[in-house]
């Protein structure tokens, strides 16, 4: 597998804004690009700042066309949380923090989950 990971400022071209967990206020960190098996990719710990409801989940953000509909039963049985904005795709666990060194087999993770959803009948 091939990747190059690098430190980095907030894409502005990432349609966080548009996203259906982001609320005014919240603070992003420990933001990294990079591509990984041909994906672009920007990882980022999301804190909401929603009161007393505030938590802080790592937030994956794989840039891809394909598939339309990304959720699976797979994803929904693990916990993971798919959403397609524009041509981004953002992948979270609910109150999970990935530490940068397992970040590669995260993505890994969701780049299988969205090469086996291009197989369903409302993708192809």
């Amino acid at each position: 597998m091939n990747t190059s990971i690098e430190r980095a400022n907030f894409p502005p071209d990432l349609p966080l804004t548009k996203a259906s967990f982001y609320s005014a206020g919240s603070s992003l960190g420990s933001i990294s690009i990079g591509t990984r098996s041909g994906y672009e990719y920007v990882t980022f710990d999301y804190d909401s700042q929603s009161g007393d409801m505030s938590h802080t989940e790592t937030v994956v953000a794989i840039k891809t066309n394909s598939p339309k509909i990304p959720d699976t039963n797979l994803s929904r049985a693990s916990g993971l949380q798919l959403e397609r904005v524009g041509e981004w795709i953002f992948a979270f666990e609910a109150r999970r923090i990935v530490s940068h060194s397992t970040i590669p087999k995260v993505v890994d993770d969701i780049v299988d989950l969205l090469e086996y959803a291009k197989g369903f009948s409302q993708n192809t």
